[in-house]
């Protein structure tokens, strides 16, 4: 019960990731507030996991939206008292397409998403996070180290969010607020499901077994990752087990990122 009455934020929580972690944060004791734009998604992801109203609550918000966001967390200290974690889970996938082919408005729309989504949802929960000493999760990719085939405008924003990371961890490091980045490699996720809808039925046994122009080595221990796994890591970073970890990047990606 490390969390044990914590109130935790969790921006896309009704995601496949953001549900897992709000699931292991609830275990270890924490009270979590999910937010997400999508108010349909967020009651199905609160009825799965089966808590009171007391432990967890869904919020309608648009992360890429100050104001809303500042209402969002208006009401997490009102239902819960000041936020002492954050993780920034919210974030959308980019169709494959080339970098001269993708269209500008899609590149644009992902980016202001994965990154000033972020950004957003850090500044607005700042002021509780330094009246608690909490701490920050920031949820970026294994693409944030290097470059994937076809997904220019997707690894540049988790590029981004690595390194707005460490940017912020500096800047609340003297208020003793950590901040720190999950990189998550591929995983079993609805995102990834719709990926290999979109991008070909193939996709996923070329991210596991490698293939010459995506995913080349292939994940070295052979599998898709589980969102109970990146909520576990999430869960590491944001507990006193972590306590003079901060501004690091935390790769859960089955080897990939040690071989490039």
């Amino acid at each position: 019960m490390r969390f044990s009455d914590d109130a935790i934020v969790i921006t896309g929580g009704s995601g496949g990731m953001g549900e897992a972690m709000a699931r292991r944060l609830l275990a270890d004791g924490a009270r979590v507030a999910l937010v997400d734009v999508n108010e349909e998604a967020l009651n199905s992801a609160l009825a799965r996991l089966g808590v009171e109203s007391s432990q967890a609550v869904g919020l309608v918000a648009d992360t890429t939206n100050e104001e809303s966001m500042k209402r969002a967390m208006s009401e997490v200290a009102a239902t819960f008292g000041s936020a002492t974690g954050l993780i920034t889970a919210a974030g959308i996938r980019q169709t494959a397409a080339l970098f001269h082919e993708i269209d500008l408005d899609r590149w644009d729309l992902i980016n202001k998403v994965n990154v000033m989504g972020t950004l957003v949802a850090i500044r607005v929960c700042r002021e509780q996070l330094i009246s608690t000493k909490g701490s920050v999760v920031t949820v970026a990719s294994v693409t944030a180290g290097g470059a994937r085939w076809a997904q220019s405008s997707y690894a540049v924003s988790k590029a981004s969010v690595s390194h707005l990371t460490k940017q912020v961890a500096l800047e609340l490091s003297p208020h003793g607020v950590r901040v720190n980045c999950l990189c998550p490699g591929v995983t079993n996720t609805p995102m990834i499901a719709e990926a290999a809808k979109t991008d070909g039925p193939g996709v996923l046994e070329a991210k596991v077994n490698g293939s010459l122009e995506q995913f080349r080595p292939g994940i070295p221990l052979g599998r898709l990752a589980e969102p109970e796994e990146q909520a576990a890591a999430a869960a590491f970073l944001l507990s006193s087990d972590a306590s003079f970890i901060t501004g690091i990047d935390l790769y859960v990606d089955g080897g990939v990122s040690m071989i490039g």
